[in-house]
């Protein structure tokens, strides 16, 4: 018999809670004489068995366990005992299941309820754990929502309030289009500008996108030339983007420049022109 697969049979923690018949009671005894290895795996058996009760309820009694030693020796000096000759018996005895404490099958019982409660608690911590981000995110594209909702109201209020100002002020209409230039021909842009409050608002009908290193650039050309008076968004269709305060110019252009702006206008590089009327 393979020593290995007895141990590993259950055999051995039935013995030891008292759930084997005689017979087999007589078995495991036999083996441990026989296979010093079983009886170091009940040794080791019976010490985590008192070990695991003494940590999840009261310890037996010094009497009880003195009863416990004193059954498994009975039990090894029945087995060493040499066998004498059966006497006739004058009735069948009953088998007797003997069972060794009443403590140790509410012990095996408290131990699978500990694992199962253990199990549970992991899942709904994992449960907890999972809602709780989404609850999170959540939050999150709720603020994102509320900041953009912010943004929006902020440049509707400013934009009524430049309607406003547009409506009440006296504004020239400036029409500047690129259709006589190389650079944009269907480029087309309306400068806003009310000389005596010297106030500029520019709104963008149509100017191609440029790459990230240019930028749209509004001049003012007067008397002493033209002057940069702030960058256009060409993103900003329909919109009105207020510029710097202009108090004297005879015409409007705009001009692709570097990142940023440039101090003087690249001619070659001219989108639109409007002259003032």
């Amino acid at each position: 018999m393979n020593i290995q697969e007895y141990i590993e049979s259950g055999k051995l923690e039935l013995f030891l809670l008292g759930e084997l018949t005689e017979r087999e009671r007589e078995e495991v005894i036999a083996m441990a004489q026989a296979h010093p290895q079983i009886q170091q795996e009940l040794d080791a058996l019976e010490k985590a068995m008192f070990a695991f009760d003494e940590l999840t309820g009261k310890a037996p009694s010094a009497q009880v366990k003195e009863k416990i030693f004193t059954s498994l020796e009975e039990d090894f000096q029945k087995e060493e005992a040499p066998k004498a000759t059966p006497a006739p018996s004058p009735a069948p005895i009953e088998t007797k299941v003997v069972k060794l404490t009443p403590w140790k099958p509410f012990a095996v019982a408290a131990s699978l309820v500990a694992v199962f409660a253990s199990a549970v608690a992991i899942y709904f911590a994992g449960k907890f754990y999972e809602t709780d981000q989404k609850f999170t995110a959540l939050l999150q594209d709720q603020q994102v929502m509320a900041d953009n909702l912010n943004q929006v109201k902020l440049q509707y209020e400013e934009t009524d309030n430049r309607l406003d100002r547009l409506v009440a002020g006296d504004f020239r209409r400036v029409e500047m289009i690129g259709e006589t230039l190389p650079m944009q021909k269907d480029a087309k842009v309306d400068v806003f500008w009310d000389q005596k409050a010297q106030e500029v608002f520019v709104a963008v009908n149509n100017l191609n996108s440029l790459s990230a290193e240019f930028d749209y650039q509004l001049w003012a050309i007067g008397k002493d030339g033209p002057v940069g008076i702030g960058l256009v968004n060409p993103g900003e269709k329909f919109t009105l983007q207020q510029m710097q305060a202009v108090a004297e110019a005879g015409a409007f252009a705009i001009t692709i420049e570097p990142k940023g702006g440039s101090k003087a206008p690249t001619l070659e590089k001219l989108v639109v022109l409007g002259e003032v009327a």
